[in-house]
C-alpha cells in the first residue's frame, strides 16, 4: 500500500487496506467526538459527519472498483436487507480483481523497479 489516501474515489483499494482506511476513519471520527464533548449541535453534528461520511463513501467506492464494479453499485444499500448484505459480502469479504481493470492494476501485485546489473 503506497499511502492512505481517503479523499479519493479513482482507483482501487484491496480488502486489507478497505478494513485499515475503515478503522482509521471511524477511529479519528470518536477521537474528535469525544474531545468536542459528544455535543449534539445540529452544526456541529454536520461539521463531524459531512467528511466522515465522505470519506466512507469514497473508500467503499474503491473498494467495488477493485471487485471490478462501478461506484453506482454503492446505491444497492438503499435496498432493505439484500443491498446491504450484498455490499457487505463484496466489500469486505471477497478479494478483489486479480489482474488489473479499467480503475487500475491490482493493489496487491508488487510493482517497482529493479535495478538491473549487466
Amino acid at each position: 500500500m503506497k499511502s492512505l489516501q481517503f479523499f479519493k474515489a479513482g482507483g482501487r483499494l484491496s480488502r486489507g487496506g478497505f478494513w485499515l482506511h475503515g478503522l482509521i476513519v471511524w477511529g479519528v471520527f470518536y477521537l474528535v467526538w469525544a474531545a468536542l464533548g459528544n455535543s449534539s449541535s445540529d452544526i456541529l453534528t454536520w461539521v463531524i459527519n459531512l467528511p466522515v461520511l465522505a470519506a466512507l463513501v469514497l473508500i467503499c467506492i474503491r473498494r467495488l472498483h477493485d471487485r471490478n464494479y462501478s461506484g453506482w453499485w454503492l446505491l444497492l444499500a438503499a435496498v432493505p436487507v439484500l443491498g446491504a448484505l450484498w455490499l457487505v459480502w463484496q466489500l469486505a469479504l471477497r478479494r478483489g480483481v486479480a489482474d488489473g481493470n479499467q480503475w487500475g492494476p491490482d493493489p496487491l501485485q508488487a510493482r517497482g523497479d529493479y535495478l538491473v546489473v549487466r
